[in-house]
């Protein structure tokens, strides 16, 4: 196998949680550029529509499915029929997340609950699904989206923080359980993008210079540049690394 065909996602079917926009639509888009059948999921059934357009109008192949990832029995449920009107899933991008910005006094029961399940709990509950409507004909993937806030301490984002922790003990608890299957478990852990995320820091002209300042490139991440990182872990470029965190972040978690 060339390098090139290495990173070749042609009769594979990928599905992308969280793909309504932001990071996930990009990912999603360069799934299918690299020539997977992609499957996008989301709560915002017009934003689907329209990332799902902008796929077909560049010959990419897509289906939609509206789909609340905290509802695990309708998760199961989605899979198995994509499963088995698609075809078996060839690799998972677990990318359903909601950020949350709030002092650690100020963080409520009901904020708590509601960050780990969307951020932490769906992303088990959709790990466990695919793997058991994978293709077993060959070696499949799954990726998990972490975050910076997975890798180190940010202020006033405790349960954000703890959620992206969980996230990448989660990936490697997978990984060493199911290397023998033929699956590899990798998470990506993206810093700062200039998507809605970090919303509340960039409309802030003054928060926004310091953050720059805290990035050795010193710019954000373009949601563009997502896309080559999550082939390379789909695809058999990657073929043997599994339990690994791959920082995406400009150099931030370095420091």
């Amino acid at each position: 196998m060339s390098a090139l065909e290495a990173f070749a996602l042609d009769g594979r079917v990928v599905i992308v949680t969280g793909a309504s926009g932001g990071l996930g639509a990009e990912g999603a888009a360069a799934l299918s550029d690299a020539g997977a059948t992609v499957v996008i999921t989301g709560r915002r059934e017009q934003k689907l529509a329209e990332v799902a357009d902008r796929i077909r109008a560049a010959g990419g192949c897509v289906h939609t499915r509206v789909l609340d990832m905290t509802d695990a029995d309708a998760v199961r449920s989605a899979f198995a029929e994509i499963a088995e009107t698609i075809g078996p899933f060839d690799a998972l991008i677990n990318n359903a997340a909601q950020a949350h910005q709030a002092g650690v006094l100020d963080v409520t029961d009901t904020d708590w609950a509601r960050i780990i399940d969307i951020n932490l709990t769906a992303t088990f509950t959709a790990a466990q699904a695919f793997l058991r409507l994978r293709n077993t004909t060959r070696s499949t993937a799954i990726v998990n989206i972490s975050s910076l806030a997975g890798v180190i301490g940010v202020r006033g984002q405790a349960a954000y923080v703890a959620s992206k922790t969980g996230v990448v003990g989660l990936t490697k608890a997978l990984a060493v359980e199911v290397a023998r299957d033929n699956v590899r478990v990798n998470a990506l852990a993206p810093g700062y993008f200039a998507t809605d995320m970090p919303g509340e820091v960039l409309a802030d002209e003054a928060a926004t210079a310091v953050l720059l300042r805290k990035i050795p490139m010193r710019r954000l991440g373009e949601p563009a540049e997502i896309g080559p990182a999550l082939v390379f872990l789909a695809s058999d470029a990657s073929r043997y690394m599994t339990g690994a965190v791959l920082n995406f972040d400009g150099g931030y978690t370095a420091q």
